[in-house]
């Protein structure tokens, strides 16, 4: 059993959503994301997993394709039209990880080659939304969650 809440997001506005079906959700993170895309108001469009980016690897030093967790077209509070890439991950993921001396050296080279995977990705999306004029944005529990 997973620990983690993972399902089908039903779409209520359809019109907006763009993709085939409904869109899967990964984490409780995504699940909250999908709901206040669907309702808002000022989203034209929203997708799912519906971008993919090529990088390089330098954990592994491979070829490898990076599927941005959204894709948003909204209008902002000027009235002006925004297009973002928006990738969902946990803080500690954003960050490079420590060695303490209670963790195992397993689980610090595992944070280490997630952190390395992570840093290849968000550059790529930030090179490939820039050259479209558009915005990539990481979000963490503390944009998510703020009060």
């Amino acid at each position: 059993m997973s620990r983690f809440t993972q399902g089908t997001y039903e779409v209520i506005n359809k019109k907006k959503y763009v993709g085939d079906g409904n869109p899967r959700y990964l984490s409780s993170w995504e699940l909250h994301l999908f709901r206040f895309l669907d309702r808002n108001t000022h989203i034209i469009q929203w997708g799912s997993e519906n971008v993919v980016i090529p990088y390089y690897s330098n954990a592994d030093g491979r070829n490898r394709r990076y599927m941005v967790d959204i894709f948003v077209k909204y209008r902002n509070k000027d009235g002006d039209i925004v297009k973002e890439l928006i990738e969902v991950k946990p803080y500690a993921q954003t960050i490079p990880p420590t060695q303490s001396g209670k963790k195992k050296k397993s689980t610090y080279l595992k944070e280490l080659y997630t952190y390395q995977v992570n840093m290849d990705k968000w550059k790529e999306a930030q090179k490939f939304a820039r050259k479209r004029k558009m915005e990539f944005r990481i979000l963490t529990e503390k944009n998510l969650f703020r009060q």
